[in-house]
């Protein structure tokens, strides 16, 4: 056998960018909102249908997992709209450079989590 390929560096040497975390973010959060629509879906079947299976979908969004899952696809919603206008604003040739670019990740991540929280506490506030 010949001299042994060389191994990519990997991790072991480059350290991840926010552009890795929000691109990698923007994938799981894509996946979600799927997963999220099939839920949709079926809780307006259970609207439609009633009886056990509407008390069944009642109760999942009435825990605690269920309000985590709802919690999380609303961060998933305000985070897929702000890599939608991140990747708008690159298709018109804007933000480019290295410091906007770190920037806009930074705010999408924040703002997102913001804007959740924000929704969640007006809800809570709504429901007494």
């Amino acid at each position: 056998m010949g001299k042994p390929r060389p191994l990519s560096p990997h991790l072991t040497i480059y350290r991840p960018l926010i552009g890795s975390y929000t691109s990698i973010l923007h994938r799981a959060v894509s996946a979600a909102l799927l997963g999220g629509l099939g839920f949709l879906a079926a809780w307006l079947l259970a609207i439609a249908q009633g009886g056990a299976l509407f008390d069944a979908f009642s109760a999942l969004w009435g825990s605690i997992v269920g309000k985590v899952m709802l919690f999380g696809w609303t961060f998933c919603a305000f985070f897929y709209a702000a890599q939608w206008i991140r990747h708008f604003a690159w298709d018109m040739g804007y933000g480019f450079d290295l410091d906007t670019a770190r920037l806009t990740g930074r705010l999408a991540l924040i703002g997102s989590a913001v804007a959740s929280v924000l929704v969640w506490l007006y809800i809570a506030m709504r429901a007494g």
